[in-house]
């Protein structure tokens, strides 16, 4: 995990330019079919057949009114305003006069036989379109027996759906975890608040995308890449933007805005060649198998394979930093950088080390998580929050603070919704946190200091 040498500086800094040409050149066209003001949908079927992925439906009818919406729910519908019907790939998108309230409906009667919506009080979705942009939304769609078995899994017992929301909540913890402990480590060594650090989680997510979905290779293949090149996007951000504001003296509050203006730069780039419409991995991202059974809780492989490599990977974290030469100049690094240099340890050498390993668990943790969801433009800004309230829980700058913060996020974001609208699930985490920050200010496995 050692940074690249001087003599290598100029070819890293030529291969990331290669990359990123690479990422908008391939993006432009998995963006070309995004279209402008309006409402899509991409209509896929979860199948009954143990490990396949979903399928497109072609030939039905999405019909989009206009509405009246509080609260997220729809309260009135009005006239039709235009329609719609899937194409071989499931896609379709309706175009919307003005930005404002609709109600999205899917035509049952055009399903093909043996397909059923999963919930019938979903047939409608109420939506507020964009201005210049299309707006997503999606209909959970099964095979019939996928889908009762689904209704009756939402009908079981507080305590079996509590067990199965706790296990996705270590899930989600864990993905949390990995790009928190790249943000920590960031802190720890150079004080910086990276509220960039998002955008290295989006970049990690769409480079495993283009190697995946663009190139063709396998997932596998494609996240030890991304992985890689992530790593080495950090170190370059730290070469060629941070080591030099650092030498001119510039504060810790002046690097942070800068982190602020970088973060929107690289988002905006990021929906500029990528485009607004979120897009699944070509492999893995849909099973419906489970790989084994403990209780009421159901392990796909992809989830097994989530909690064996990143738990393995966030404790070799934690172990290197305990007992290799680079992880204790790294602590000592982050105790102080003038007494760090003052022994012989390359503090610069350290802390581009710390940026590639930043840059590189961002990018597993993203793919984990886009293997969960969809990639997305927005992917980095939605997660940052919780990323923030994970290293604040569990102590800025320290590695098992974390971890463990991360883990109690990812489990109260997912209980939460036991008792408030999925919508809301973020709420109740963030409210625990500020109980326990009341209680302990500096985190759970922070370290009191003085003021003053």
């Amino acid at each position: 995990m050692s940074p690249p040498s001087t003599r290598q500086r100029p070819l890293m800094i030529v291969l990331i330019a290669l990359v990123v040409t690479t990422l908008f050149g391939a993006t432009a066209r998995a963006q070309g079919d995004d279209q402008s003001e309006g409402v899509q949908t991409t209509l896929r079927v979860t199948p009954s057949e143990a490990g396949a992925d979903k399928y497109p439906i072609e030939g039905v009818e999405i019909i989009v009114y206009e509405a009246t919406i509080e609260n997220r729910e729809i309260q009135s519908v009005g006239d039709q305003v235009g329609t719609g019907v899937s194409d071989a790939e499931g896609y379709v998108f309706v175009p919307v006069p003005e930005p404002g309230p609709y109600a999205v409906e899917i035509n049952l009667d055009t399903l093909p036989e043996g397909v059923e919506l999963v919930r019938a009080d979903k047939q409608q979705l109420p939506v507020e379109a964009r201005i210049g942009q299309p707006t997503t939304v999606i209909f959970n769609l099964a095979d019939s027996d996928v889908a009762t078995a689904a209704r009756g899994k939402e009908s079981d017992s507080l305590l079996t759906r509590g067990t199965r929301l706790t296990f996705e909540g270590l899930i989600f913890g864990i993905t949390i975890g990995l790009c928190a402990v790249g943000l920590s480590l960031i802190y720890g060594t150079t004080g910086l608040v990276n509220f960039a650090h998002g955008e290295l989680i989006v970049f990690g997510a769409i480079m495993a995308y283009v190697f995946n979905s663009i190139v063709g290779l396998d997932l596998i293949w494609s996240t030890v890449l991304a992985v890689a090149v992530g790593g080495l996007f950090g170190s370059t951000l730290d070469l060629v933007l941070w080591r030099p504001l650092r030498r001119r003296g510039i504060g810790l509050t002046a690097m942070m805005i800068v982190s602020i203006g970088l973060a929107l730069f690289l988002r905006f780039l990021f929906l500029f060649r990528f485009g607004e419409r979120s897009r699944p991995y070509d492999d893995y991202a849909v099973q419906t198998e489970p790989f084994f059974s403990v209780g009421p809780v159901d392990v796909l492989p992809k989830e097994f394979v989530i909690i064996l490599v990143g738990g393995a990977i966030l404790v070799g974290v934690g172990l290197a930093l305990q007992y290799t030469k680079m992880g204790k100049a790294m602590r000592a690094v982050s105790d102080s950088n003038d007494l760090a240099a003052s022994t012989g340890i390359d503090v610069n050498r350290v802390v581009s080390a710390v940026w590639f390993a930043g840059g590189a668990l961002a990018a597993l943790g993203a793919i984990f998580f886009g293997l969960n969801s969809q990639i997305s433009w927005l992917m980095g800004q939605q997660l940052l929050l919780l990323v923030f309230a994970a290293v604040t829980l569990g102590g800025l700058g320290t590695f098992f603070g974390a971890t463990v913060g991360s883990l109690i996020i990812g489990v109260l974001t997912f209980l939460s919704t036991l008792v408030a609208a999925p919508e809301l699930k973020n709420v109740g985490a963030l409210f625990i946190m500020i109980v326990i920050l009341m209680v302990r200010p500096q985190g759970i496995f922070g370290r009191r200091e003085r003021i003053g």
